[in-house]
């Protein structure tokens, strides 16, 4: 909640401040740009991470537009359904959508061993899950989403994939997921939950279980094994073997 009041304080300082060089109503245009760099300048000062940073760069500009498009009322409640419905996470947990690539599930399929228990906490699409499931059937893999639309796309990507039987997608946190019960999780987040996310297998994974994260490492504790993917953006596997150490 704190989160979220901290970016509407922003774009509204933002506003304000550029109202006392340009008129809104006068110049709609130069005054929604002008906004714009306030509120791109406050997110900087204010530590916001790189996406939000763009979100407020983009949130003046693009609300001209949609005011001079002249669109209807219920344009405006889609628009905010599908963005809350898709990201949420970012809202809340500073954790955009991101998709893992092809090489991922075909370094998974490789490093995982017969039969083993995998939960992809924050499955986003279900892209992963559905693809490691036909290089790996004998995988079982959960995947948990908390984004209501998002996970409707990845139910619905389960069903048009014939309902693989060794995947399951839930809707719920991966907070309250119980980690204990899968003998690896993986994870695509951002930095920000990344402490959580180690405290949390820390307490919850069972000993001898994999804690699997795409690109993004833990503060201050080293990764027991480093897999290359030799990507520009999706660069490696960061993996910690429960205890820490025991790779």
């Amino acid at each position: 909640m704190l989160r979220l009041l901290r970016h509407a304080l922003i774009q509204l300082a933002a506003g304000v401040l550029a109202w006392l060089w340009v008129a809104p109503l006068a110049a709609p245009a130069a005054w929604a740009l002008l906004a714009a760099g306030f509120a791109f300048g406050f997110a900087l000062v204010s530590r916001v991470p790189s996406p939000g940073r763009w979100l407020h760069l983009a949130f003046w500009p693009l609300a001209s537009l949609a005011l001079s498009a002249g669109l209807p009322p219920w344009a405006y409640l889609v628009a905010l359904i599908v963005t809350v419905g898709l990201g949420r996470n970012a809202l809340y947990e500073r954790v955009p959508l991101y998709r893992s690539n092809q090489r991922v599930a075909e370094r998974l399929a490789e490093l995982l061993p017969q039969g083993a228990t995998l939960l992809e906490a924050g499955c986003g699409d279900a892209r992963l899950a559905l693809t490691l499931s036909r290089l790996r059937p004998d995988l079982v893999i959960t995947g948990v989403e908390n984004a209501w639309l998002t996970w409707s796309w990845a139910k619905w990507r389960w069903l048009y994939a014939g309902r693989p039987a060794n995947v399951t997608i839930r809707f719920g946190s991966l907070w309250r997921e119980r980690w204990g019960g899968y003998q690896a999780v993986y994870v695509f987040l951002s930095p920000a939950p990344m402490p959580r996310v180690w405290q949390q297998f820390r307490q919850d994974a069972a000993p001898g279980a994999l804690l699997i994260s795409n690109s993004f490492t833990v503060p201050g504790v080293p990764a027991d094994q480093t897999l290359p993917l030799g990507g520009p953006r999706q660069q490696a596997l960061y993996l910690w073997r429960h205890p820490h150490g025991a790779c």
